[in-house]
């Protein structure tokens, strides 16, 4: 019976838009689910429009937040 190897681990390098991607999506994601005014109060004349936004965005991705 013949040895079977793993195959060898191959790594991509990232490109630099890729971390920012990321970081957009996460911190996106993260004011989407925490947001309870302060964000939304901070951009100005839209702060109850933006704060909606992100109360239906919650419900969306299942946040539970009432």
């Amino acid at each position: 019976m013949a040895a079977t190897t793993a195959p060898e681990h191959v790594s991509a390098p990232v490109p630099w838009w890729g971390h920012m991607v990321l970081v957009s999506a996460i911190t996106l994601l993260w004011i989407v689910t925490f947001e309870g005014g302060p964000v939304s109060h901070a951009l100005g004349q839209a702060d109850a429009f933006l704060h909606e936004v992100f109360h239906d965005g919650r419900h969306l991705i299942g946040v539970p937040c009432h």
